[in-house]
């Protein structure tokens, strides 16, 4: 039996009822065949007129596995192919944070896109204050706000670009067709990106200005999803005073770590999570065991980074203690 998570399973919210999950079940079989006969060629497409017989008014709702809906539109093939098929999203951070999150805690997400973790976070975290989710594109924002009305404003919204200092008005690069694929990096920006203006908001400030004080115990989750940007962003975070903050991060499966590298070097603990909830130590002295963990090199992979002997080791030893990363 799937365990109760914070967003697996997703399934699509009961618009027509029965004809609903006829098309989702006839989705996945055509899917499966296309996998095994044609190498998975037509499956954006398939699950883009999926959504659209299951939508209303071009948008596709998704009843998440703790509460909370998710509208994404029917068109969106980055959200629509791992919730139609898999029903889940990043199971690796839906595990450890069903796991390790508590009610008095703070979770920042950074690069929210349309809000999932936020919403998510929401119905662990009961104060919308400290549920943050901080968008840069101006129109991704605009559909995180629908998602942030629809789940009764339980979580706050910032309309800011990361960055390690705030205030600076900086060009952020957007992709016209695919809003997964933004950055603040003109290096990096995509082929058909739209640019605009946007305020940066540093983590170190969102650190001071969200940090809980009710409890000794408390911890912030910090998800980074900033195409580029991670050293930058992480830089001004010390280990030696951020003890309560865990930060969960994408390394990409390309066999290259710097991010990784990076905070191993600013002596942090790392851990690498697997799909099963299953989580690795990965030591500054065994830097290529992530390589050998990171099997595809298409897809992105996520990790935690901890300081040693702060509050955070102190919750993830009692819950993983094979990973002793209340040690340095």
């Amino acid at each position: 039996m799937i365990e109760r998570l914070l967003v697996q399973p997703a399934r699509v919210a009961p618009a027509r009822g029965r004809s609903d999950r006829v098309v989702v079940g006839a989705l996945r079989t055509c899917v499966a065949i296309s996998r095994s006969i044609f190498r998975g060629r037509g499956v954006g497409f398939a699950c883009t007129a999926a959504a659209r017989l299951v939508s209303t008014g071009g948008i596709t709702v998704f009843e998440l596995g703790n509460g909370g809906t998710f509208a994404v539109p029917a068109d969106d093939r980055y959200w629509l192919q791992p919730l139609l098929l898999d029903e889940s999203y990043e199971p690796d951070v839906d595990h450890f944070l069903k796991r390790a999150m508590r009610p008095q805690d703070v979770f920042l997400d950074c690069g929210a896109n349309l809000g999932l973790w936020s919403i998510a976070a929401a119905r662990v975290i009961h104060d919308p204050k400290r549920v943050v989710a901080i968008e840069a594109s101006s129109r991704t924002f605009s559909r995180l706000i629908k998602n942030w009305e629809a789940n009764d404003r339980s979580f706050d919204t910032l309309h800011r670009a990361l960055s390690d200092v705030t205030g600076d008005e900086v060009t952020f690069f957007a992709s016209t067709g695919d809003h997964a694929s933004a950055t603040l990096i003109a290096a990096l920006s995509p082929t058909d990106a739209r640019t605009e203006a946007v305020t940066t908001v540093s983590l170190l400030d969102l650190l001071r200005d969200r940090a809980p004080r009710t409890t000794s115990d408390a911890l912030v989750f910090a998800k980074i999803d900033v195409e580029g940007m991670e050293q930058r962003v992480l830089t001004p975070v010390d280990p030696r005073q951020h003890g309560e903050v865990v930060i969960l991060y994408e390394d990409h499966g390309n066999r290259v770590t710097p991010t990784t590298a990076f905070l191993l070097e600013r002596g942090f603990a790392v851990a690498f999570m697997a799909d099963d909830g299953t989580l690795e130590r990965i030591l500054p002295t065994h830097l290529k065991r992530l390589n050998e963990l990171k099997t595809n090199s298409a897809r992105g992979y996520n990790l935690l980074a901890i300081a040693p002997k702060g509050t955070a080791a102190a919750r993830l030893d009692k819950l993983y203690p094979a990973l002793e990363l209340d040690s340095t």
